[in-house]
């Protein structure tokens, strides 16, 4: 049973507008008393709080709520299940001895997850991936250090995330990058470990049409790439900020990123994600 003091209690830990109290307080009663939604959401909490955290990238494949939960279910299923989190995230913190600062950083973070669909692309509820995410910072696998995220993915993998609107700096990405270093090694314990990133930034398309001047072409050559699946929704979703398009000749033009892809798009040219690995540590 999803109680009430507990979202009153997660509302509150992560400082998140009660104005949606009310939409948690429904939601909470339609999953308690629908078995069969109650079981699906039951197994999928066991998964994403409670099993081998390696078992949550394979949630990544679902786009619609509909393909965790069932038909026709409430659109803020995704916000309780990020909430009933937490607990395990502030004992999480405190296993990992974070400071102040990090400690900050994640309820920020988990705020954002929480709040940024309703409030920036006006859904009803917030999507898959938004619940994932926060899930990544509820279980404290996510340090995150001057302009970039750092997930502790295993003993010898530490995965590179660059959060949407950075400013990729070069001096400040390998500021960052020296500084997870000790971080990483003192909060988990991890020695001989490499650097990871996979994202639309590495994209060889990209790179061929940026100015070789710029942070992202100067990020790309930090990384040995080779190329991974396409990429076309993930620059949909962070460079033009929607989920999909079925006309290209409507995309804005309001940067130079912007008009540089928007013109490829239209030729034809499929844009295919990077997969890189850092070339020091």
């Amino acid at each position: 049973m999803i109680d009430r003091d507990i979202i009153d209690e997660a509302l509150n830990f992560y400082n998140i507008d009660l104005q949606y109290r009310d939409k948690c307080y429904n939601c909470a009663e339609e999953i308690n008393k629908k078995g069969k939604l109650s079981l699906s959401f039951s197994n999928l909490y066991k998964k994403l709080y409670i099993e081998e955290y390696t078992k949550i990238k394979d949630l990544w494949q679902y786009k619609d709520i509909d393909e965790l939960f069932g038909d026709n279910v409430n659109p803020f299923i995704t916000n309780i299940m990020v909430l009933l989190g937490y607990n395990y995230h502030r004992e999480n913190m405190q296993q990992y001895n974070f400071d102040a600062t990090q400690i900050n950083i994640h309820k920020k973070r988990v705020k954002e997850c929480f709040e940024s669909d309703l409030k920036i692309r006006r859904r009803d509820g917030i999507r898959v991936s938004q619940m994932l995410w926060a899930i990544y910072f509820i279980r404290t696998r996510i340090v995150e250090i001057g302009s970039l995220q750092f997930e502790y993915y295993s003993n010898s993998i530490v995965k590179i995330h660059i959060p949407k609107n950075t400013n990729l700096n070069i001096f400040s990405v390998k500021e960052s990058i020296k500084k997870a270093t000790i971080k990483m090694k003192k909060n988990y314990s991890i020695k001989d470990f490499k650097y990871i990133c996979n994202s639309w930034l590495l994209s060889k398309q990209i790179y061929e049409i940026i100015d070789e001047n710029s942070n992202i072409s100067k990020f790309h050559d930090l990384f040995d790439v080779t190329e991974g699946e396409e990429c076309i929704n993930n620059i949909l979703n962070f460079v033009y900020g929607i989920d999909k398009c079925e006309d290209y000749s409507l995309l804005p033009t309001n940067t130079t990123l912007q008009s540089r892809i928007k013109i490829e798009l239209l030729n034809g040219k499929i844009f295919y994600l990077g997969l890189g690995v850092l070339k020091y540590k």
